[in-house]
């Protein structure tokens, strides 16, 4: 239903201006305390604690998970099982800007049991933990990937501003 959605607006998203070529904008969640950047012209949308950025064939996910008890590394295991991630290389710990630390990697998995690229982070800021991952259709994936590599690790304290 609604990541069914997600799909139709991917692929009509595919005939659009690659993301590279556009002006980007900082958008900002209050509801979930962080900001991250998307090229302008994206959809976003909170629903049942997801918020979604869509464009270009591409799907941003950002849940928080409310399990303090739960660590980074183990929020990464958990999705990489549920996506059913192959992974390209290695999966590595990243510091992005204002402190918050997470586990990154990318590769391919199954949303909807559609086979996709994905660029998947869990990641910790203060209390809040977060399940953020990026996906598109794997020749989108291909075509934008450093892109969606740009996007998820913009990832910031909402207010952030870089020194």
């Amino acid at each position: 239903r609604f990541i069914t959605a997600i799909f139709i607006s991917m692929f009509f998203g595919l005939l659009m201006v690659p993301a590279s070529a556009q002006d980007w904008a900082t958008y900002e969640s209050e509801a979930f305390d962080i900001q991250f950047d998307i090229p302008e012209g994206w959809e976003t949308e909170i629903e049942d604690d997801m918020l979604t950025a869509t464009g270009e064939g591409i799907v941003f996910v950002l849940t928080a998970v409310k399990d303090e008890s739960v660590s980074t590394k183990k929020l990464f295991d958990i999705q990489v099982e549920t996506m059913n991630m192959e992974a390209e290389g290695e999966y590595n710990e990243i510091e992005l800007s204002g402190g918050i630390l997470g586990v990154i990697g990318s590769g391919s998995g199954v949303i909807d049991g559609e086979v996709v690229g994905v660029i998947l982070l869990a990641a910790t800021l203060d209390d809040n933990n977060y399940l953020v991952y990026i996906f598109a259709d794997p020749d989108a994936f291909e075509k934008n990937e450093a892109v969606m590599v740009d996007i998820i690790t913009s990832l910031a304290p909402r207010g952030w501003v870089e020194e």
